[in-house]
């Protein structure tokens, strides 16, 4: 007989150093970390303390023979909507992690799936998209919305009525004025200062922060 999982416990997609990030912060809720999942065949299996269960193919058959909680550990925008899209096809429980020294509203609202890292601040009547991971010391001002799949790097910031587009990634230590929009699949540079709007799929950088080059639409 299979034994059981414990009662509050969570699989981690993702057995790379975000992954390990992840965990920490599950670990920190009192969740406990049954493994990873990757399907990277050529990860080593325990290395600092990483235990691999299997891959997707193994996550999706044990969901078929008992509930299972998954957070997600992947930092690339596309790869982690992949997967959680099949997570959710799948109708798998996909938690949101979100570390206790973080600051959120009463008023924010979290999805599914998102990543919220030490100290971030997410202000009041913030929403924050399936998926999204606000990294550690940043700071989502009143107002805004960081849409699905975004990733806001360590130490940004944005201020209040910023809207983030889906897929967007604002590097470490950029900055946003309150009332821009970053548009869908954008990269913003590291320490860059953005005072206009940024277009959809495009990279911007300096200070101020302008149009570097454009980039692949991606469906």
């Amino acid at each position: 007989m299979k034994p059981k999982a414990a009662r509050n416990s969570a699989i981690i997609y993702g057995a790379s150093g975000h992954g390990k990030v992840v965990a920490d912060i599950l670990r920190c809720c009192g969740i406990d970390v049954e493994g990873f999942i990757d399907d990277n065949p050529a990860l080593p299996n325990g290395d600092s303390g990483l235990k691999i269960l299997g891959d997707g193919n193994w996550l999706f058959r044990e969901a078929a023979l008992r509930s299972v909680k998954v957070a997600l550990g992947i930092g690339d925008n596309f790869d982690r909507r992949l997967i959680a899209e099949r997570i959710a096809g799948c109708k798998l429980c996909l938690l949101s992690a979100v570390h206790p020294s973080a600051t959120i509203a009463n008023s924010a609202k979290i999805a599914s799936g998102v990543v919220i890292m030490p100290h971030a601040v997410v202000n009041a009547d913030a929403s924050i998209g399936r998926g999204a991971i606000v990294n550690s010391g940043v700071i989502v001002e009143h107002d805004c919305h960081v849409g699905r799949y975004a990733h806001l790097s360590p130490g940004a910031a944005i201020g209040g009525h910023v809207t983030i587009g889906e897929l967007a990634w604002l590097g470490i230590g950029a900055s946003v004025i309150p009332n821009l929009r970053i548009g869908r699949g954008s990269i913003v540079g590291a320490g860059a200062t953005v005072i206009h709007d940024i277009d959809d799929w495009v990279v911007a950088v300096g200070t101020p922060a302008r149009t570097l080059r454009k980039l692949a639409r991606v469906v």
